[in-house]
């Protein structure tokens, strides 16, 4: 009789813990909170496209589109997300192959708009591509191969040109450097750089700060592009 007794009570308890979990799932559904499991790896990449796409200005639902049909990615959106922290965790599950995939993706979608790209936007692939493990060179690559460049808001909206005779020297000097660097060192540089003159950080600023830091931004940028042809340990 005890052992019954014990079965009994065991099993009453386990129908207990059930209930009150059932239920505290229903009462987080009703009140419209997130489902605490982490998203799927679609789900991550549907999200970072999309954030990439909006970050170009258009209205959310267009971008929800974009990325809808050019993507082919039916998984769920979340947005509001921070592009390098969710692109790494992309880059923990999931091979060079599917990460380069992404990233190309994203380029595409971007290449699609008239005109040249937006600051903020290609920033925007700027995270997406070192969040995946990649440096600047493979975005430079694709912006090459698609055929699309960003616009400097510092210079009347004209589109940035490309810096090719500029002596090494001058170029490390941008980045705060002297000796010629390793790509890590100089990675590691151009992010810290890049970091404080992000357009984010500038996004809603006063005219006057918005293109010192646009100018500045791509100043370095377009240095560590050019460096990186030159430091190949």
């Amino acid at each position: 009789m005890e052992l019954i007794a014990a079965i009994f009570m065991l099993g009453a308890g386990s129908a207990l813990a059930l209930f009150v979990l059932a239920a505290m799932k229903l009462d987080r559904a009703s009140r419209g909170e997130d489902d605490p499991r982490p998203p799927q790896r679609d789900s991550v990449a549907a999200s970072l496209l999309f954030h990439v796409v909006s970050a170009g200005g258009g209205s959310r639902d267009e971008a929800m589109r974009q990325v809808r049909r050019g993507a082919g990615l039916a998984a769920p959106i979340i947005q509001g997300i921070d592009v390098g922290n969710w692109a790494e965790s992309y880059a923990r599950h999931s091979s060079h192959e599917q990460r380069a995939t992404l990233l190309e993706l994203a380029v595409q979608l971007v290449a699609k708009r008239e005109g040249p790209v937006p600051l903020r936007q290609y920033a925007a692939l700027l995270d997406l591509s070192f969040g995946l493990g990649f440096h600047i060179d493979a975005l430079a690559r694709l912006r090459e191969s698609y055929g699309f460049e960003y616009v400097d808001h510092a210079k009347d909206a004209r589109i940035a040109e490309r810096k090719t005779s500029t002596p090494p020297h001058e170029l490390l000097a941008i980045l705060g450097m002297t000796a010629t660097p390793t790509r890590q060192e100089l990675s590691a540089a151009y992010r810290k750089l890049v970091t404080q003159h992000h357009p984010d950080r500038f996004h809603g600023a006063p005219a006057e700060a918005r293109n010192s830091a646009a100018a500045r931004f791509i100043e370095i940028t377009r240095a560590y592009e050019e460096l990186l042809l030159i430091c190949r340990d």
